[in-house]
């Protein structure tokens, strides 16, 4: 996903965008009462015990279909030293002392460009930045959840937005903030957050206002826990890089 001007992307590891100005939310809105929108759901009633490695889970390419490229700097595993020192904690300190006390097994980032970048978005494609962590329980994934959780809610110019749940538990987010490219077409960034057993997932789009709704976040975090339920192939990723995060990112 294209750095924007102003814009730092950190954890929930180089998912949330911040900024010292941001805009309002996008037009999402809940469904008129009475009226449930007709989507895809998974059973929120089960709580599997996943096994490492997190890379499993995170939605790859070829789930996504043609016209995708993986973001190659983008992609890398997570150890609990690495994400300790990204923006979502108060201090490295603080990151290790957390993650340890939830049990945190490792993770897996990625992300994916439309072809055509840019252009592609101004006519309805858009960006994804995804990871999905592991905890050695139940009880770590919803400590983690909770915490990942009101992080994003206090970020500046983040409203929360109705979605229909994934997972145990989930909550969305959407902000608008910048450009797409040097057009005056306003960035949308929705987020997704859940949690599905010991694991708990994050997505990203971002995508151009006029046609980004939470509906695209959705569909890839649905695609996680789908492979958490063992109704999708989860096979464990080719490595594409040796990068690690810089701290503070």
């Amino acid at each position: 996903m294209p750095r924007v001007p102003a814009l730092a992307l950190c954890a929930i590891a180089s998912l949330l965008p911040l900024a010292a100005a941001c805009g309002d939310g996008a037009a999402d809105t809940p469904a008129a009462p009475g009226k449930t929108p007709t989507v895809e759901t998974t059973n929120p009633g089960v709580s599997p015990r996943l096994d490492p490695p997190a890379s499993k889970y995170v939605v790859r390419v070829e789930d996504l279909g043609t016209n995708w490229i993986t973001d190659i700097p983008s992609t890398l595993t997570v150890d609990a030293a690495a994400y300790a020192q990204t923006a979502v904690f108060k201090s490295s300190g603080d990151g290790e002392k957390l993650l340890k006390d939830w049990g945190y097994q490792g993770g897996y980032q990625t992300g994916y460009s439309p072809e055509g970048r840019d252009t592609a978005v101004l006519n309805g494609a858009y960006y994804i930045r995804t990871e999905c962590h592991l905890f050695a329980q139940e009880a770590g994934a919803k400590q983690a959840y909770d915490y990942f959780v009101k992080f994003a809610a206090g970020q500046p110019g983040m409203q929360p937005v109705s979605m229909a749940r994934v997972g145990n538990q989930s909550a969305a987010y959407v902000m608008t903030l910048g450009t797409i490219g040097k057009s005056s077409i306003a960035a949308v960034y929705h987020q997704v957050i859940f949690q599905r057993g010991n694991l708990v997932c994050v997505v990203l789009t971002k995508g151009a206002e006029p046609f980004m709704k939470v509906d695209a976040a959705r569909d890839i975090a649905l695609i996680s826990d789908k492979k958490a339920l063992g109704q999708l192939d989860a096979p464990v990723p080719t490595p594409t890089s040796n990068y690690t995060p810089a701290a503070g990112n």
